[in-house]
């Protein structure tokens, strides 16, 4: 008789289960790459985390920032994740589009010298951070666009430093390739594309972004964001307020069940070795587990933006009307 029950209970719940699946909400997500600036996000997909607030999150990988914003204004997608640059950018262009959260807190970009340039540099050049910067004068490197949050640290360091970088815009993967063949002298990318560079002997470690090498004046609140439209957060509030449960689910996760997560993160990027997997879980999960973004945040990208001289007209912007509900 009990198991009769039992049978009986899971039968009455089949129909259930079925709404419950049939009413998750199909939402596709933009980003900027698959760095793992987006680990935290990689995640909470294989985990299914915004499942358990009615979203099925479809994300889909772009060349770069721009191009994942682009798709957003189109009307293609709901969500795009980049930079607060891009969002700026956009801002100056008439455009609006809007921060809902953080995804990634900080700078998770590094500057990976070319192997052949570093051989050839005396070993003082590589002792301190103005050695460092002096040394990349005129050198080609490569960067994901002119507005991504990986480009303006570098370059108003570099700037405060007397140096110019003569910068190169290419997609992440396309990077190390591009350094093996000498087109590039260096690159700025997050993990694995400026592990790859390095481990494949082309290139060497320069300066470290997630390690924090670069002058905090200098160092972005945030290297990757969640933006939608305007007219997509006023007309779907309710998808908007799940999105950001799930990014808080996220960050609950990883501070509760730090080895399940650090499974899904190898699961997710099974290029990497499991000892780079576990040093990225150890300094990358607090930065993807802060999903707060502030008007303090934005004014920090702001002042940045325009020290660099990278987006004119950056300081007339309202850093509030860049935030959703600020």
């Amino acid at each position: 008789m009990r198991l009769t029950r039992r049978a009986a209970l899971a039968a009455s719940l089949l129909p259930f289960a079925a709404r419950a699946q049939g009413a998750l909400i199909p939402v596709t997500l933009a980003v900027s790459s698959n760095s793992l600036a987006y680990g935290g996000l990689n995640i909470a997909t294989r985990a299914r985390l915004f499942e358990r607030h009615g979203i099925a999150l479809k994300v889909v990988v772009m060349d770069s920032g721009n191009a994942a914003i682009s798709a957003v204004l189109s009307g293609s997608i709901e969500f795009a994740s980049a930079g607060p640059g891009e969002v700026i950018a956009v801002r100056l262009r008439g455009q609006k589009v809007v921060i809902i959260n953080n995804v990634y807190r900080g700078l998770s970009g590094s500057l990976i010298l070319a192997k052949s340039v570093a051989d050839k540099l005396p070993a003082v050049a590589s002792a301190t951070l103005e050695g460092k910067l002096k040394s990349l004068d005129g050198l080609a490197i490569a960067t994901p666009s002119a507005t991504s949050a990986y480009t303006h640290p570098y370059k108003s360091s570099a700037e405060a430093a007397g140096v110019k970088i003569r910068f190169v815009y290419m997609a992440q993967p396309a990077m190390a390739a591009a350094l093996q063949a000498g087109a590039i002298q260096g690159l700025i990318a997050g993990a694995p594309f400026s592990v790859t560079a390095v481990t494949s002997g082309a290139g060497v470690l320069w300066i470290s972004g997630p390690t924090g090498e670069l002058p905090a004046s200098a160092l972005p609140a945030s290297s990757a964001c969640l933006e939608t439209s305007e007219a997509y957060a006023a007309a779907h509030p309710d998808i908007i307020q799940k999105m950001r449960a799930g990014f808080d689910t996220l960050s609950a996760y990883l501070r509760e069940q730090p080895e399940e997560a650090m499974r899904m993160l190898s699961a997710a990027y099974p290029q990497i070795d499991a000892p780079t997997i576990q040093a990225a879980y150890r300094n990358d999960a607090p930065n993807w587990g802060r999903p707060v973004f502030t008007v303090a945040d934005i004014r920090q990208e702001i002042a940045i933006q325009v020290a660099s001289g990278t987006l004119k007209g950056a300081e007339a912007l309202d850093p509030a009307s860049l935030l959703l509900n600020p």
